[in-house]
């Protein structure tokens, strides 16, 4: 009995700490895996196209979204992109184009909004599209 109890006792304290070696090992391979965005100012935008299927209108689209994004020199960084392949219930893959783009700081943003090629963006792509959804945050 008295070495049931001693091998007991071993596997609990070998469990624990292991255990606690596996936790400060995730803690620490979490820390090193995290990247901040590049910019303090997120600007998240969802479109969904009028006519999702048409090839021609999502190159279209996707064409008029990257020719604008590189002419505005204000944004810090982005991204252009089409639902993931997931499904959970809390997923909305409904949209047909992500865009976030970041910037330094509101003021940045607002002349983003302003800016020509954003405006001509709007202007010639718009009909292509039935619903618009921005999401903006700041850190």
């Amino acid at each position: 009995m008295k070495q049931f109890l001693k091998r007991r006792s071993f596997l609990q304290k070998a469990s624990a700490v292991l255990g606690a070696m596996g936790i400060s090992t995730l803690f620490t391979s979490n820390a090193k895996a995290e990247k901040p965005i590049d910019g303090k100012f997120v600007h998240v935008v969802f479109f969904w196209l009028k006519d999702p299927q048409n090839k021609e209108a999502k190159k279209t689209f996707e064409s008029g979204l990257r020719s604008f994004i590189e002419g505005v020199d204000v944004i810090k960084s982005h991204h252009i992109g089409t639902p993931a392949n997931t499904s959970r219930p809390v997923i909305d893959s409904s949209y047909s184009f992500c865009l976030i783009v970041t910037f330094d700081s509101k003021k940045e943003h607002d002349i983003y909004q302003e800016h020509s090629l954003h405006k001509k963006f709007i202007e010639d792509l718009s009909p292509l599209w039935e619903k618009v959804v921005v999401y903006d945050s700041i850190s």
